[in-house]
């Protein structure tokens, strides 16, 4: 229960802030439904002992994928409570944009490499701000 919690609140935390740096009018075009901006977040818990190949997986990624076409905003953070656990926001021009970053060969490779550094399956969530 403590960990769902934990795990909210910092979801909670990641979407504020990506909202307030973002400026109103991004939060309403999303409370009017003229959005189709996709937000990503992807969770990733090191296998023991493979933390810091996972952050410079994760710091590599940003600094490729800041600059694709779409692509309106990419951050990593770590949690402070469990050095294994990251987590991946991204946001989306739409979801056509996220989809041509996904059959990319170097962001099909980023999945392999960071599927053999992580304990759980892939975890990514495509979402849009609720209105």
């Amino acid at each position: 229960m403590i960990k769902a919690f934990r795990y909210s609140v910092l979801i909670w935390a990641i979407v504020l802030s990506a909202n307030i740096s973002n400026g109103s009018d991004h939060l309403k075009a999303a409370q009017q439904g003229n959005s189709m901006e996709i937000t990503i977040f992807a969770r990733f818990h090191a296998i023991e002992g493979k933390e810091e190949a996972v952050a410079s997986e994760l710091r590599d990624t940003v600094k490729r994928v800041r600059p694709e076409p779409g692509c309106l905003g990419i951050e990593v953070y770590r949690s402070v409570r469990d050095p294994r656990l990251f987590f991946l926001h991204s946001r989306w021009l739409d979801e056509a944009a996220f989809d041509r970053h996904v059959e990319l060969p170097q962001t099909n490779a980023f999945v392999e490499r960071m599927q053999r550094l992580i304990d759980h399956p892939f975890d990514v969530n495509r979402t849009r701000l609720l209105p």
